[in-house]
């Protein structure tokens, strides 16, 4: 802890509202109380609620460590320590992608809705320092891919890859087309992802298809030189603009929780966070979900 204030001079401590359902704090303090059980911890500075609640306060309002943990009586370290638990917690109930991709087949999708966004850090240094500055968005940050459904649910978020990695580079990486195709579903994406269809060419014999793979990749139409957009194309483009833009709501709920305004923790442990914060989303939106069916 940082050394006391002099006489006169006592810290002073205030409230805030942190928009979160109860519901999803006992699901955060159920995870750490069954890990203290797993661990025969017998002693911890604070109880499995009060420390869920400070983690939880520190992934929606993003404050300093130091300031959050002096108003709880633990030290900036401490606070850090407790969020890296949680999220790993946390991100072990994440869904992996086969899973939800089984899962949106049997709901009859047809389509879903892939795109890119950009989470900001701070600037590296060495040889990281470039590999993660995006020319797109002209910031360091980590690149992360995102499935959602026709309304912008959140379904899947990629591992945090270097700002540089484009989004259609990103998507092969990952081989996301090849997963989708198993499952008989057809990725959406933007303009970033024009010319991804073109891989489709290179595949032969294709087990899902019986043969020639019919795989088709919606993108909008991309007008090229000497070649500008017919009134038909950019009436097909607003229409798929208009479908597309469900996506944004998904990044939007991810958001919410400041901590990605910019990341300050250790990248290492990024990939690790947005699964977190996925679980904690779909927590949420269940709960909303289930409080607006349930009869009053």
């Amino acid at each position: 802890m940082s050394q006391p204030s002099a006489e006169g001079f006592g810290p002073l401590s205030y409230q805030v509202v942190l928009p979160v359902s109860r519901q999803t704090l006992q699901l955060v303090a159920g995870l750490i109380r069954g890990r203290r059980r797993r661990l025969r911890s017998r002693w911890r500075k604070a109880t499995p609620a009060g420390q869920a609640l400070v983690v939880l306060a520190v992934l929606r309002h993003d404050p300093r460590l130091a300031d959050i943990g002096g108003g709880h009586g633990v030290s900036a370290s401490t606070v850090r320590r407790w969020v890296l638990e949680v999220i790993a917690l946390l991100a072990a109930r994440a869904r992996r992608l086969d899973r939800v991709l089984r899962r949106q087949a049997a709901r009859g999708a047809s389509a879903v809705l892939v795109d890119g966004t950009l989470i900001r850090t701070r600037r590296r240094t060495g040889r990281a320092n470039r590999a993660h500055y995006s020319g797109k968005h002209k910031q360091h940050g980590l690149v992360v891919l995102a499935l959602t459904d026709e309304t912008g649910r959140l379904l899947w978020i990629s591992a945090a890859l270097p700002g540089r990695t484009a989004d259609i580079t990103a998507a092969r990486r990952l081989r996301i087309r090849e997963r989708l195709h198993a499952h008989g579903l057809t990725p959406a994406g933007d303009k970033g992802f024009h010319g991804w269809h073109k891989d489709i060419r290179t595949a032969r014999d294709c087990p899902d298809c019986g043969g020639a793979c019919e795989q088709i990749v919606l993108t909008p139409y991309k007008a090229e030189t000497n070649r500008p957009l017919t009134t038909g194309q950019k009436q097909a483009n607003a229409a798929f603009a208009a479908m597309r833009c469900a996506v944004e709501g998904g990044f939007a709920a991810l958001k919410n929780w400041r901590v990605l305004d910019k990341l300050r923790l250790d990248t290492r442990h990024a990939t690790t966070l947005l699964r977190a914060l996925l679980v904690l989303t779909h927590h949420e939106q269940h709960t909303r979900d289930h409080a607006q069916t349930s009869p009053t």
